[in-house]
């Protein structure tokens, strides 16, 4: 990958539970959920294509959106920024 203009390096991070169980977590950034216009709660699943590669599934349940990504109201942008803004 040359071009890393359009990439967002994201860490892993490890959670050991007391049973002795691993779960790994990866977040993703807000500028690549805003362009998959995910929401917070929605459920995807993730498909191994290979050792390098995961496909992110967005399930059936969520309505399809019709040509473009659809603009958000701009009340829910406002909620939105102002909860982002806070320290």
């Amino acid at each position: 990958m040359k071009d890393l203009e359009n990439h967002y390096v994201t860490r892993l991070q490890g959670i050991r539970r007391r049973g002795g169980t691993v779960q790994v977590y990866a977040n993703i950034p807000l500028p690549s959920a805003s362009a998959l216009d995910l929401e917070s709660g929605e459920t995807v699943t993730w498909k191994v294509l290979d050792r390098t590669h995961l496909l992110l599934v967005r399930l059936p349940e969520r309505k399809q959106l019709k040509g473009e990504a659809a603009l958000q109201p701009a009340v829910r942008k406002r909620a939105r920024r102002a909860r982002e803004q806070r320290p």
